[in-house]
């Protein structure tokens, strides 16, 4: 792109601090994330990225973009592509990206099971649910409001998975982007999103994104359109009011738009 002023690289796992730093900065006034911080279990974005990353870095369907501003060298934003029924061979070469083997190696031992799980599908499964957002605990407690909040969405989130993606689909899904507060409105979350729907237009297939309320217009900009939505009254579960924001304070309405880039197959 002319006049472009970053370069767009592979993310390394020596990467992950820094990133899982910048996700958490871009997180910072999305209500949501500040309201599911308060619970019982705090959400922590930065932790979670710290700990999902290093995941994503091994797995052969996941490329992880990060943008580098090329004045400065600062790191300026990432955005982490999961590919849905792509062969090996078919997969994008990125420069300096170690590509993960398709079947990591086991020991004897561990080689039946690993392919019970192939044969019963729980591959397939793995593939499909990668961590657009975090899930609820098999333990969660019903008598925390915010766990009841991540059970509605992850269950609507499961929902929509089942219904974009079945058997055989192949797809792209935008698992995570965030860009740096001090490097938003440069084009850098539009040209990490380009990546993704320049292999849509080239393999004539579909993208889709679970959005979250602040970025949605950036995912149209981007070609994204918005199929379906889930309104949550943040007040229903919140365990507080908004802290410092006065006693009438409300954390409002949060809207979560499940958006398809559909591309040069129309």
């Amino acid at each position: 792109m002319s006049g472009q002023t970053f370069t767009i690289q592979a993310l390394q796992l020596q990467d992950v601090p820094e990133a899982a730093q910048l996700s958490s900065d871009a997180f910072l006034t999305d209500r949501q994330t500040q309201m599911k911080a308060l619970g019982r279990n705090p959400f922590n974005m930065k932790e979670y990225q710290t700990q999902s990353l290093p995941e994503m870095l091994k797995s052969p369907r996941c490329v992880i973009l990060k943008a580098v501003d090329n004045e400065t060298g600062e790191f300026a934003g990432f955005c982490n592509w999961g590919l849905i029924g792509f062969s090996p061979e078919e997969m994008p070469v990125v420069e300096g990206r170690i590509q993960p083997p398709e079947k990591p190696a086991a020991a004897p031992a561990q080689q039946s099971e690993n392919e019970n799980d192939k044969e019963n599908g729980k591959d397939k499964e793995k593939e499909k649910s990668s961590a657009v957002e975090p899930k609820p605990s098999p333990d969660a407690d019903p008598d925390d409001p915010i766990e009841r909040l991540q059970a509605l969405t992850g269950a609507d989130l499961d929902a929509w998975q089942k219904e974009v993606m079945p058997k055989g689909t192949k797809c792209l899904v935008v698992i995570g982007l965030s860009v740096s507060p001090k490097f938003q409105r440069r084009g850098i979350g539009s040209a990490l999103l380009r990546w993704g729907t320049n292999i849509c237009d080239e393999a004539g297939v579909f993208a889709w994104v679970h959005s979250s309320e602040p970025a949605w217009k950036i995912y149209e900009k981007a070609g994204f359109q918005v199929i379906r939505t889930l309104d949550v009254d943040l007040d229903e579960y919140a365990p507080c009011p908004p802290p410092d924001e006065g006693p009438e304070a409300k954390w409002g309405h949060y809207v979560f738009r499940y958006m398809k880039y559909f591309g040069s197959q129309d």
